[in-house]
Parts: C-alpha cells; sequence; structure tokens
C-alpha cells in the first residue's frame, strides 16, 4: 500500500470510528453501515445487534470450490467469503483462513490437506522433534515463505472491496509451541524442561510472529490484529501454565507491533466451564487482551465466550463480567444448531442470546463455523432473527413476538446477478 493509499485508509477509517463511537454513546449522526454498527456496538449501544460472520468452508462448500484453491488462491477465496457474507446480508466478515497454519507451513512444518475442509498440522511428524530442532530452525521471511503471499493478497483485495482493513489474524506463541512440538512434548517441556520451553516460545514470539504482524500491517494498515489461541485453553493445560508460559509473550509481541491506532491482542481461547470459578479463565481472557496495550478503555475489545462454555456458566454470569470490565460480549451461535435447524428452533436460540446477552449495548453475535452442506435457510434464519429481536432498547416482551422467515432468493440464482465470480 502507497503511503497516499495509505493515509486515505486511515482517514476513512477514522471519519467512521468517530462516527460509530458518537453514535455508541448517543450523538446519532445518521444511520449506520455493517462496519459502523460493529464499533458502535463494541464501544456503547448500536441500532441493533451486530452479526459479524467467518466464511470460512461454509462459502467454499457454497461454491463447490476444492480446499487446495480455496486456501491457496487470493481470487476465490475472497470472492467465495464476499459472496456468501452479502447474500447472507451480515453486518461484517471477516477473510478467515486456516490461520493456525500459516506460520508454521512457512516455518517447514508439514500439512495435511484434504478435500473439503481445512489443513491440519500433520501431528505424526512435528518440526521440532528435540532441542537441537529448534536450533536448526530459520525464521520466515515475513510474506514470502509458505503461504503468506496468499494471505497478503488475500487482504490487499478484501481492502479493495470492503473500503476498510480487514481484520488480521495471527497465530499465537502458544498454541504455535505445541503444534510445532506436539502436545504431550510441549506440556512435558513445560514441566520438565521450562528452559527450553521458555527458548522455543522467545524464538516463536520474537523471530516468527511479530515480524509476521509487522508485515501483515505494513500491506493493510490493519486496526485490529488477533492471535488465536486454541491450545491456552482448560482443560488443556492449567491456568498456571498459561500465566507462566503464554501471557508473557503474548505482552511481548503486543508491545513490539502495537500503536494508538493498532490493537494487537489474543482471543480465542476457552474453557470457562472447566474450572470451579468461571471468572479465573475470563480473568485470563482479559489478560490475553490487555497485556502491553495501553488505554485499554479506548482499544476495541471484546470478551469472546463460545457456545460450549456460555452454556454451562450461564449467559448472564458471561454479561455480569463484561459489564464489570466495560468491554464488549461476544457470543457465538452454536454450530450444530445452524446446521440442524429447524429455522424456528435457530430464531429462538438467538431470542434467547439476546435476551440474556445483549443489554444495553456492548454485544456482539458471531456466525462462525457453519459446517459444509447447511442449508441457506438456517442461515437466513440466524441472520433475520438477530435484526428483528435485537433492535435497541430490546423489547421486554421478546417471548411474545413472533419470528418471520424471510423470503430469499436461491443462492445459484443470487450470485449469477449480484454475485462475484470464483
Amino acid at each position: 500500500m502507497t503511503s497516499l493509499a495509505m493515509a486515505r485508509t486511515q482517514l476513512r477509517v477514522m471519519l467512521k470510528l468517530n462516527k460509530a463511537i458518537a453514535y455508541s454513546h448517543g450523538l446519532r449522526l445518521g444511520s449506520l453501515d455493517g462496519y459502523e454498527r460493529l464499533i458502535a456496538g463494541i464501544y456503547g449501544t448500536p441500532d441493533r445487534v451486530p452479526v459479524i460472520a467467518q466464511p470460512y468452508t461454509y462459502a467454499m462448500g457454497m461454491h463447490g470450490l476444492s480446499a487446495k484453491a480455496f486456501f491457496s488462491e487470493p481470487k476465490p477465496f475472497i470472492h467465495a467469503s464476499w459472496n456468501m457474507a452479502r447474500y447472507f446480508g451480515v453486518d461484517f466478515w471477516s477473510p478467515v483462513f486456516d490461520f493456525y497454519n500459516i506460520e508454521l507451513e512457512a516455518l517447514g512444518q508439514r500439512l495435511i490437506w484434504r478435500e473439503r475442509s481445512e489443513p491440519d498440522v500433520d501431528t505424526s511428524d512435528p518440526l521440532v522433534k528435540s532441542e537441537g530442532d529448534l536450533a536448526r530452525l530459520r525464521p520466515p521471511r515475513p510474506g514470502l515463505d509458505g503461504r503468506m503471499p496468499f494471505v497478503l493478497e488475500s487482504y490487499r483485495r478484501y481492502l479493495e472491496l470492503m473500503g476498510v482493513p480487514p481484520m488480521a489474524y495471527a497465530c499465537s506463541p502458544f498454541t504455535m509451541a505445541v503444534l510445532v512440538r506436539g502436545y504431550v512434548n510441549f506440556v512435558r517441556d513445560m514441566r520438565r524442561n521450562p528452559a527450553f520451553a521458555h527458548r522455543l516460545l522467545d524464538f516463536l514470539s520474537m523471530e516468527v510472529v511479530t515480524p509476521w504482524i509487522s508485515k501483515m500491517v505494513e500491506v493493510t494498515n490493519a486496526a485490529i490484529v488477533v492471535m488465536s489461541d486454541a491450545w491456552a485453553s482448560q482443560p488443556n493445560v492449567t491456568t498456571d501454565m498459561v500465566r507462566e508460559f503464554c501471557l508473557p509473550y503474548i505482552e511481548k509481541i503486543v508491545r513490539a507491533t502495537n500503536s494508538p491506532l493498532r490493537t494487537v491482542l489474543d482471543t480465542g481461547s476457552w474453557g470457562e466451564r472447566a474450572v470451579a470459578d468461571p471468572r479465573e479463565v475470563l480473568d485470563i481472557k482479559m489478560e490475553m487482551m490487555t497485556r502491553g496495550n495501553a488505554l485499554p478503555a479506548l482499544r476495541p475489545l471484546f470478551l469472546l465466550v463460545w457456545n460450549e462454555d456460555y452454556e454451562e456458566i450461564g449467559v448472564s454470569t458471561a454479561r455480569r463480567y463484561a459489564d464489570e470490565r466495560k468491554v464488549c460480549l461476544m457470543l457465538n451461535l452454536r454450530p450444530d444448531l445452524i446446521e440442524s435447524g429447524p429455522p424456528e428452533a435457530i430464531a429462538e436460540k438467538v431470542r434467547n442470546l439476546v435476551k440474556e446477552g445483549a443489554g444495553t449495548g456492548r454485544f456482539t453475535l458471531l456466525i462462525n463455523l457453519v459446517p459444509v452442506g447447511t442449508p441457506p435457510e438456517h442461515v437466513h434464519a440466524a441472520v433475520a432473527a438477530a435484526r428483528q429481536f435485537g433492535s435497541y432498547p430490546i423489547a421486554p416482551d421478546l417471548e411474545g413476538r413472533t419470528f418471520r422467515m424471510p423470503e430469499f432468493t436461491p443462492f445459484a440464482e443470487w450470485v449469477q446477478k449480484e454475485g462475484l465470480p470464483v
């Protein structure tokens, strides 16, 4: 991105941010577009609950694309994802790929490719089998090795289509260490050879993740960079392990990459249901977002609680905690419910999530990991229910309101008239 183009993007984003934040605090200067609605929902009260989506393999399946094409070729990846998001009318979408694998593949880790799903790390052949293997590793060339060029070109296309930078993704060093070393091996390292575990984490943090985030920001001017940390979850590891081996390296990366106009944070972990006191995990999640980030009250922080957890601890528990910490609560809609339906059950679930979670604002509904083959009417039902039940102020009589299933054009017909070629 040229300096002039970057300046124009920054100006456009700042105008949208200011409008959305003002709206969220009651100064309503015009209507909100989807991006502005998300920002208003993060900072305060929007016009209605924002719905965001991760198109991912569902977009791939809707277009009959192979995994190799979808996860390796920028045009079909971005165009298929854009088509899916536009077809269902979500407020915002992220170009989500197999972000746990990008840095690993660039390091030389072997992946297993399948026809209808994202590639996975070959756990039978970890890249770091011994301490000596770490000494032989060479950092990737940011943006050049593996599928890093695919990611950067995909982000460039997203920016061109959407007019705002993407939410950029990286793999956290802790989860990367588990994948590059093997889960059993790395747990053993943390317990028996912590010095080696720390050396590995430091290498991954400063020689792999930090340069990669810097390159993505250079190309896209991304305002939010999210590291995902599935393995830093309970019961995979203890909270003490997370505090010793995960949080310090998040902070190192954040301090090296963020700025007043850019928020770098870690999210994607789970496990509130796996501990006696859910606050123990919620506190860790907050630290994953705030470590190294100056002026956290001004940051677009969101507390993501997955369905496996909120269904056990209760949405109200998560809502109270988010209110206490003054951050946006983000809840996903259970993927197997979207797959199985029927639309009425999906709408009822959305109604309940809005009733218990939406509060007076700082709330977002996430549609993620829609299984390939899910009937489109199920996704339409989820989006329609959020629109019908999610207007602020939330109606006190939601239970008595009837859900109206919208009419919609079949996807093949819609994409022929309004979609992008893949």
